[in-house]
């Protein structure tokens, strides 16, 4: 039976309408285009695929790290602070390596373009929303030293705060809102965070799951789900109203590439009508 709360919405408005209360309240929201997917990092899936499990999930996940830090100097030159993991990881996340962070962002539109992007038709897409400060709160109930290193670290993102959290050789099981003190250019115009496990020799939803200990979740995590209706109208109608508010490929990645990747999405809501006039 799943720990977090299913909402079902009937199109792209309903889910608006639903998480209006949400907004700028400490929630954060992630896009993605099968409802029935779990909330899983890329690290996550790479292990699985290769049947790393257990403390060799940590081994891999340090060496990975300790290898890009040595070879990152062949392709750019103002590289992070040798401590600052956090940021490491989020540059490697960037640049597609398997890293544990999972992106989300503070705002409900992004998340649901990602949704609708790449969806097919007759399915649902999800959208799910996590209440960040919540996370917070529980981490008393799982140590009494936990809540100052979050702090200190949300204060001044020094990498020993973070890995004082995260990189434990004993790893408690827990999830926290973090970003780096310097922003990339996808977390900036996305308005992006990551949502990071404390466990990472266990999946994701374990972390997840953890605080069923302590709380009910569904109140907490909410999936949302929309269909994308016959003929994926639901998903041209979503993507047309979010293309009206400037949410598409080009605003979200800046450049050649998501100016090109832009017009996929686009084939109904801009390039037919444009043959229509």
């Amino acid at each position: 039976m799943d720990s977090f709360h299913t909402e079902p919405c009937s199109d792209f408005k309903d889910f608006l309408l639903k998480v209006e209360e949400q907004k700028n309240k400490w929630w954060i929201y992630r896009g993605q285009q099968i409802d029935s997917w779990p909330l899983k990092h890329t690290f996550e899936r790479a292990c699985q695929r290769f049947g790393v499990k257990g403390n060799d999930r940590f081994k891999v996940e340090s060496n990975m790290i300790r290898e890009f830090k040595r070879r990152i100097h062949h392709y750019i030159s103002n590289i992070p602070l040798d401590d600052s993991t956090d940021e490491w990881m989020a540059l490697m996340q960037h640049h597609g390596a398997p890293t544990r962070l999972l992106d989300f962002t503070y705002s409900p539109y992004v998340a649901s373009y990602f949704a609708f992007e790449s969806a097919t038709p007759n399915t649902k897409v999800a959208i799910w929303a996590v209440n960040a400060h919540w996370c917070k709160t529980h981490l008393e109930d799982i140590s009494e030293i936990l809540p100052e290193k979050y702090e200190r670290y949300r204060d001044n993102r020094k990498g020993k705060d973070f890995n004082d959290i995260f990189r434990q050789s004993t790893p408690p099981k827990l999830l926290l809102a973090i970003n780096p003190f310097r922003l990339n250019e996808r977390l900036a115009y996305q308005r992006g965070v990551f949502l990071c496990p404390g466990d990472v020799t266990t999946e994701f939803m374990d972390n997840l799951s953890f605080y069923t200990g302590y709380d009910q979740l569904d109140t907490k995590v909410i999936k949302y789900t929309i269909p994308t209706g016959r003929n994926n109208r639901n998903t041209i109608d979503a993507l047309d109203e979010l293309d009206l508010m400037n949410i598409s490929r080009i605003t979200l990645f800046p450049g050649l590439d998501g100016f090109a990747q832009s017009f996929e999405p686009r084939t109904v809501s801009l390039f037919l009508k444009q043959s229509e006039h």
